[in-house]
C-alpha cells in the first residue's frame, strides 16, 4: 500500500439551510494492488479548532491532514469516517507520536507519496 496523497476541505453550503460550513473533511489517497483508492474523513470543524487551541498539533502541516492519516493507519480498507465526540477526535491523536506523523506527512507532501506510515512498512513489495 503507498499513499500518494493528503488533503483537507472545509465543506461549503449547498443550501442556505444546511450545517455543511460546519464540517472538515479530510482525504487520504491511496495505490493498493494497482488500484487508487480514498479513505474519507469528516468530523466537526470545532474538534479541529479546540485541538490547535490546546497546543496539541503546533506544526507547520494542517491539522485536518494529519488527523486523516492518523486515522488512516488505525482504520485500514475503511472507505469514510465520521467523528461525532471530540473525545474520539482526540483519543486518536494522544495514541500516536506525533513527530512521526508529522514526518510522515511531511514526506508524503515533499514526494507525494510514502510507503510508511507511524514508522511502520504499509508496502507489500
Amino acid at each position: 500500500m503507498k499513499v500518494v496523497d493528503v488533503t483537507h476541505e472545509h465543506l461549503k453550503k449547498e443550501r442556505s439551510n444546511s450545517p455543511e460550513d460546519s464540517f472538515v473533511r479530510s482525504t487520504v489517497t491511496y495505490v493498493q494492488d494497482g488500484n487508487e483508492k480514498r479513505f474519507h474523513v469528516l468530523y466537526p470543524a470545532i474538534f479541529g479548532e479546540t485541538t490547535m487551541a490546546k497546543g496539541i498539533w503546533d506544526y507547520d502541516l494542517p491539522l485536518p491532514e494529519a488527523v486523516a492519516l492518523n486515522l488512516f493507519s488505525f482504520y485500514p480498507g475503511r472507505k469514510r469516517l465520521y467523528i461525532n465526540s471530540e473525545e474520539e477526535f482526540l483519543r486518536s491523536l494522544d495514541k500516536s507520536n506525533l513527530s512521526d506523523l508529522y514526518a510522515s506527512l511531511a514526506e508524503i507532501k515533499r514526494n507525494k507519496s510514502t510507503n510508511t506510515l507511524n514508522n511502520e512498512k504499509m508496502s507489500r513489495d
